[in-house]
């Protein structure tokens, strides 16, 4: 028997009269073709269609992930300076996550106005009610981390599960590394991007059980290689070339990647070979069944889907990662089923437009809420169930009322969308959606808040005492970094017109990697690694070798690659491999 009775005749109504044709995205004026497969997705979960093109609902939804920004915010009843994720300009609050743990914030409830616009009401909602700062699954020891999943001794790492090691991004045991993107299993190794399992390795791009290699490119149990792309099972090569052991020894004894003339020379070669030489796959997916997407590893049936593992029957999205089934439009997913258009639902059921929610079921239009059941427009409860807008009813009122809210939205015109991006608590150019290519045109059609990073102390004040310098200052040679004197020094990077400044841990590591200083802004450099990986926006194609129409993801830093269909790609292997 249904709840609400009412919201699902009217809907019904909407639904039996939706034809297949063409649209324009009302955002971004962008057409695209709604067919039968996606006005299925809209009846499986009830809802009005959406009047967004799927990419710009995904992409939204995916801006408010966490991703590269940290920012001096401030605790929400103390005033004090707390590090977090949310920047300050976007006037979310925040709470250390212990004590945002222990607060009940059903003492911001409020009721539902029927004559002022649903968004607002939530986003004075949203306002008044404090984000974790953290978001950390496990408590990090002695680091500086986000959304941690166990980190010791590490600084300025995102999704990890690390120690000693800085700047990764969603990297599970990493260890004595800085700046890894999406890998798993890495060791003493610099710059690595979508890799596992890699060993005292540098400027490593889709790569797996290889070590002791510089510079190498979808290549498998490889060892002691320097510039080497599409190569399995190799030793000793370099530059695409198969030397001696002595004469490899020989050469790599002569380059010194401590010097920043000398790695920038060979990182550049290394972008060269990439774009103009070496063989790009369809996409790298793998044990996949009739499936879209790029980055898919054990999935099934699932479409237009970036960086999928073990999911199914899923339709656009990206980084589902454990066992995510039935769902549409997420932008993030862990664990989760039946649930639609939404940022991160993690092990959670039947949610729609919701965005961070834990361990919940039933919920909508509800942000960071945890172990929740029937909720609708609620912001930060823990353990609730029959809330809206973070007021408590009995179960019978809750169904009462929601029907009757919900049926004012669809007539209104306010129900079927995703909260309107200016409620992210991200800078937009720091977000997670930079797998989709941000730009300021996609900033401004999207709806983002415009924000000055360096606005309301988000970068925080310059220590007294503190030494200025210019990237122009900083030594060419790692060797001539003391780390008692540059962890006393800022750095204003030029281009980025942002400070910056070495940690003593950071300059003993690349002194311990033999890496040279870069004069670049450290994010800067961890969005620049983002950029060299396949994104999440999907274009048609042909086979570079045998002219086979393709779906394959757009490359910003690799637009021209060479890309073979998954046949001529294979056989390239065999033969050159």
């Amino acid at each position: 028997m249904s709840k609400t009775p009412n919201y699902d005749a009217k809907v019904k109504t909407i639904l039996e009269n939706l034809q297949p044709g063409e649209r324009t995205c009302e955002l971004t004026g962008e057409k695209w073709m709604m067919d039968e497969e996606e006005i299925g997705w809209y009846k499986k979960f009830n809802v009005p269609p959406s009047a967004w093109h799927p990419l710009t609902r995904v992409t939204i939804c995916t801006c408010f992930a966490t991703g590269f920004g940290w920012w001096h915010n401030k605790h929400a009843e103390t005033g004090e300076k707390v590090l977090s994720y949310v920047h300050p300009a976007t006037g979310i609050k925040v709470l250390p996550d212990p004590e945002f743990f222990e607060r009940d914030f059903t003492d911001r409830g409020r009721g539902y106005d029927p004559d002022k616009n649903f968004f607002d009401q939530i986003r004075e909602l949203q306002l008044a009610t404090p984000f974790t700062a953290w978001r950390s699954i496990k408590i990090p020891v002695n680091s500086i981390a986000l959304l941690s999943q166990g980190d010791e001794n590490s600084y300025f790492v995102t999704a990890c599960r690390s120690k000693n090691s800085m700047y990764g991004y969603s990297v599970l045991d990493m260890e004595d590394s800085a700046e890894v993107y999406e890998s798993n299993n890495i060791h003493k190794s610099f710059s690595v991007l979508i890799s596992d399992r890699i060993y005292n390795c540098r400027f490593v791009r889709q790569c797996f059980d290889c070590l002791n290699c510089d510079f190498i490119f979808d290549s498998r149990n490889c060892e002691d290689c320097f510039g080497a792309w599409n190569m399995r099972n190799k030793k000793y090569i370099w530059w695409g070339e198969q030397l001696s052991k002595e004469e490899w020894e020989k050469r790599r004894a002569e380059v010194d990647l401590g010097s920043r003339e000398t790695l920038e020379k060979n990182r550049a070669l290394f972008q060269e070979k990439l774009g103009n030489i070496a063989i790009w796959p369809e996409n790298f997916n793998e044990q996949c069944e009739d499936s879209i997407g790029e980055g898919l590893r054990k999935c099934r049936d699932c479409k237009y889907i970036y960086a999928g593992f073990d999911s199914s029957n899923c339709y656009w999205g990206c980084v589902h990662l454990g066992r995510n089934e039935d769902n549409a439009f997420l932008g993030g997913a862990i664990g989760t089923t039946h649930c639609f258009y939404s940022h991160a639902p993690v092990e959670s059921s039947n949610c729609k437009y919701v965005h961070s929610c834990y361990r919940c079921q039933n919920l909508e239009y509800c942000m960071q809420c945890y172990n929740c059941e029937n909720c609708f427009g609620c912001v930060g409860l823990n353990r609730k169930s029959f809330c809206i807008f973070n007021t408590q009813y009995t179960e019978e009122e809750y169904w009462k009322r929601l029907d009757e809210i919900k049926c004012r939205l669809l007539d209104r015109g306010e129900y079927g969308e995703f909260f309107p991006l200016k409620f992210s608590p991200n800078y937009f150019y720091a977000s997670a959606a930079l797998i989709y290519l941000l730009d300021e045109a996609k900033e401004k059609a999207l709806g983002a808040l415009h924000i000055d990073p360096e606005s309301y102390g988000a970068v925080g004040e310059e220590p007294e005492g503190v030494e200025k310098m210019t990237t122009a200052d900083i030594p060419d040679h790692i060797r001539d970094m003391d780390p008692s004197v540059w962890a006393k020094r800022m750095v204003f990077d030029e281009k980025e017109r942002r400070r910056f400044s070495f940690i003593a841990p950071e300059i003993r590591l690349y002194k311990q990697l033999n890496i040279a200083p870069s004069n670049i802004h450290p994010m800067t450099r961890l969005k620049n690694l983002v950029f060299e990986a396949n994104s999440a926006i999907f274009v048609d194609a042909t086979c570079n070798k045998c002219g086979k129409a393709l779906t394959v993801s757009k490359n910003a830093t690799y637009q021209n690659r060479k890309i073979y269909c998954r046949e001529d790609y294979l056989k390239h292997l065999e033969q050159y491999g």
